[in-house]
């Protein structure tokens, strides 16, 4: 698949990331205010990082560097979220929940920043491209 088909894909997934993030949070927020079980899951293991892990990472290297290094940030942040949300036990709350859960958020806050700040670079760099093919 040419550099053009991988950007438009990585476009057309990052709204389902997005939404995919948002219900695991949604998911997770219910379970702890009402004290049920919550299946916490790795940043590879959610339907976001399974998503990720095989429209992203496969294209990652051929990605201009300028969406790279997006792409990197947003793995990283992913990740430490999840960290972060393993700490959380619905079932056996805690008063230091509280900070994790405001890390979590704040986490999610900065992670779909940079999902829409990609969208846009993403989106940017595909026209460019298709206007230097034209």
């Amino acid at each position: 698949m040419i550099l053009q088909e991988r950007l438009k894909s990585l476009f057309e997934n990052l709204d389902i990331l997005i939404s995919q993030h948002a219900l695991y949070i949604s998911k997770l927020e219910k379970a702890i205010k009402s004290g049920k079980s919550f299946n916490h899951k790795t940043c590879h293991e959610c339907n976001f990082g399974v998503i990720w892990d095989n429209h992203v990472v496969p294209i990652k290297g051929e990605l201009p560097e300028e969406i790279k290094s997006v792409v990197e940030e947003i793995e990283k942040i992913h990740c430490e979220f999840h960290e972060v949300s393993m700490q959380i036990d619905p079932l056996n709350p805690h008063q230091s929940y509280q900070e994790k859960l405001i890390k979590m958020k704040d986490l999610s806050t900065v992670l779909f920043q940079k999902l829409l700040y990609l969208r846009r670079l993403v989106k940017e760099v595909y026209l460019r491209r298709l206007v230097k093919e034209e």
